[in-house]
């Protein structure tokens, strides 16, 4: 018998990713460009505090990586369930949820200490982090929705915890590596545009590559420098 034909899937659901769905949620590629996206927003603010940066990545960690993962996982049924006809939808996705609260508890935390304007990021933030993944509202799951999910209010949230103000500076980076997210998502798409041969998904998966590897360089490179002048 021939193995059944599976649906289309991002390039990083090959390998290891597919053994393990609890695994797989985490979405290590991809997540691990938005740790560097938020690294290079909270080195380049005028000020950079060790603590607030940890307590950023780890409420993103739950926010975003967990919980807004696990969430679309269980939502995209047809998308993920051919790959893990097993897993239990139900628990990963309460899972997902708690894992946004988390997040969001983390940043309350972060809000009470440093300042109660960021309660607007932790709301819009926990907002888009169990939405988007459901597709509601639409316009959320769009190109420019994606772009302020995953790109300019985290660049934003993290650029502002460090110095507690919002310059030019912050904002010019925040819509910057918005729009970079978009991109790296949309060559992402592309590794699936079978259709429209083989050397356009190569050329794709190439790109994709390098953009994570620009991106990880970078945002380590940028944190090593600011804790050696810290």
């Amino acid at each position: 018998m021939t193995e059944p034909v599976l649906p289309l899937v991002e390039p990083d659901l090959v390998g290891v990713w597919r053994k393990n769905v609890w695994w797989f949620g985490f979405r290590w590629p991809f997540s691990m460009v938005l740790f560097s996206w938020v690294t290079v927003a909270s080195t380049l603010a005028p000020e950079f505090h060790l603590d607030r940066y940890l307590l950023t990545m780890l409420a993103g960690f739950f926010g975003l990586v967990i919980g807004a993962h696990y969430i679309d996982i269980t939502a995209s049924k047809d998308k993920y369930l051919p790959y893990f006809p097993n897993m239990n939808r139900e628990a990963i996705r309460t899972i997902g949820v708690l894992a946004v609260l988390a997040g969001m508890a983390v940043g309350v935390y972060m809000s009470l200490l440093y300042s109660l304007w960021f309660l607007v990021f932790v709301i819009i933030g926990g907002f888009f982090a169990l939405l988007y993944p459901i597709e509601k509202p639409k316009w959320l799951h769009t190109y420019p929705g994606f772009g302020l999910a995953w790109g300019f209010i985290p660049v934003l949230a993290s650029y502002y915890i460090q110095a507690t103000r919002i310059d030019l500076q912050g904002l010019g980076l925040a819509v910057f590596l918005g729009i970079t997210v978009v991109e790296m998502h949309h060559m992402a798409v592309l590794t699936n545009e079978r259709e429209y041969g083989a050397d356009l998904t190569k050329n794709a998966r190439l790109l994709l590559k390098i953009h994570r590897t620009a991106a990880y360089s970078i945002g380590l490179l940028l944190l090593i420098s600011r804790l050696i002048r810290n």
